[in-house]
């Protein structure tokens, strides 16, 4: 039997023309390719210097100790318009004489690869005579083919000017305190002096004109004895006056206390003291939310303000006071107020000034310092303080405090 063998494939001889062709084909794609690769890095380019010619930071390379780019931000900095007047120009050209051998050192070492740590920074001296101080951070780089340093400068100027205001805002601040603590102490030795050396010769007077009253007073007419009992009276007048007084300049001294205050049960104890000294009417106390504060100065406060209502609606056949208040976020609302005397709205700016009063003695007596201590510390809490009313028509006083939370 015969084996048929297989039968051979022969390839066909590529022509001189196909290879040409196809050698050309080659030629194009790896033109492409080079053309999307150079596109890509005019892109890139484009990007670096819209980047570094738009930052606010100034750049520069230096090769050596010469300046071979800057950006605009550098030139703007160093007050120049023109790259011309910074290239190739040595690196320490504005800087400050106390301060060239720095910087001159610090890019040298970048550039030998050195690591040097933090920010610099130094003054440089602008052709229009403006001294600028500069924070420089230096990287090592290259730049044609050679080590270079890379400098990033912000312009601090305006940071340093405002930190040495700054400095000379907190030292004067110290020496204001100082001044201030000073002046407090001289203040409570005031005091002091003042509370003893004018209480002494009234409780002298007050004591003489008692004796006199009650040894001499049956053999002394009605007019002698009037004399004797207004004596009397003024003294009581100007011990309370000097009571109230150091009361309130006590107040600029406090250092307040503050704790949570139940101001219903203190309101309703206050009430209770009061009424005895101002009997008839009624007392009509509603909602009153706690707050934090100094407690007796809180007290002192709605004392003053629930005692000025009572008194100036002690001459109304049905006396009626009303106390209350709401909770506003952080702060309360509170409110005392009465139907008796009231007052013009257009004297309501006095109210709360000291020796100020809108009614007189022989009407109402008093100091005319309760409003005013309550004001005090009211603002010492960092609240307000406020009234409302009409002649005639009654009174309505506003405080605010703070809700506590």
């Amino acid at each position: 039997m015969a084996i048929k063998g297989k039968k051979k494939t022969q390839r066909e001889p590529v022509s001189e023309l196909e290879r040409l062709r196809r050698h050309a084909t080659a030629l194009e794609a790896s033109y492409a390719s080079n053309r999307a690769v150079h596109e890509r890095l005019r892109e890139s380019e484009e990007l670096y210097r819209a980047v570094v010619e738009n930052v606010a930071d100034g750049i520069a390379i230096t090769v050596g100790t010469e300046r071979v780019f800057v950006n605009s931000a550098y030139l703007a900095i160093h007050g120049v318009s023109d790259v011309s007047e910074v290239l190739g120009r040595p690196l320490d050209q504005f800087v400050s004489p106390e301060d060239q051998e720095g910087v001159r050192r610090r890019v040298l070492a970048r550039q030998r690869g050195e690591v040097l740590d933090g920010l610099a920074e130094y003054k440089i001296l602008r052709p229009d005579g403006q001294m600028r101080i500069v924070q420089a951070s230096v990287v090592t780089t290259k730049y044609k083919g050679r080590p270079a340093a890379l400098s990033v400068l912000r312009d601090i100027t305006a940071v340093k000017k405002a930190e040495t205001e700054i400095v000379r805002l907190n030292r004067e601040l110290q020496e204001r305190i100082l001044d201030l603590r000073n002046a407090n102490d001289e203040l409570g030795a005031f005091n002091s002096t003042v509370s003893h050396d004018l209480h002494t010769p009234l409780m002298i007077i007050d004591g003489f004109s008692r004796r006199i009253a009650e040894k001499y007073g049956d053999g002394l007419d009605a007019k002698v004895l009037d004399y004797v009992g207004r004596i009397r009276a003024g003294v009581g007048k100007m011990g309370q006056l000097i009571d109230d007084l150091l009361a309130y300049a006590r107040l600029g001294r406090s250092v307040l206390q503050r704790a949570p205050i139940a101001v219903r049960d203190m309101v309703e104890s206050i009430v209770d003291e009061l009424l005895p000294v101002y009997p008839g009417g009624d007392v009509a106390i509603s909602d009153l939310p706690p707050c934090e504060g100094d407690t007796p100065m809180v007290r002192r406060a709605f004392t003053n303000l629930i005692s000025n209502a009572l008194k100036f609606s002690s001459r109304v056949p049905s006396r009626l006071v009303e106390v209350g208040g709401e909770r506003q976020g952080a702060e309360n609302l509170y409110f005392v107020k009465d139907n008796g005397a009231g007052f013009d709205m257009r004297h309501k700016d006095r109210l709360f000034n000291v020796f100020q009063r809108l009614h007189t003695e022989e009407e109402f007596e008093g100091t005319g310092m309760g409003l005013a201590i309550v004001k005090r510390i009211v603002s010492l809490h960092g609240g307000h303080a406020w009234a409302d009313g009409s002649v005639g028509q009654g009174a309505t006083f506003f405080i605010t405090l703070p809700s506590g939370g």
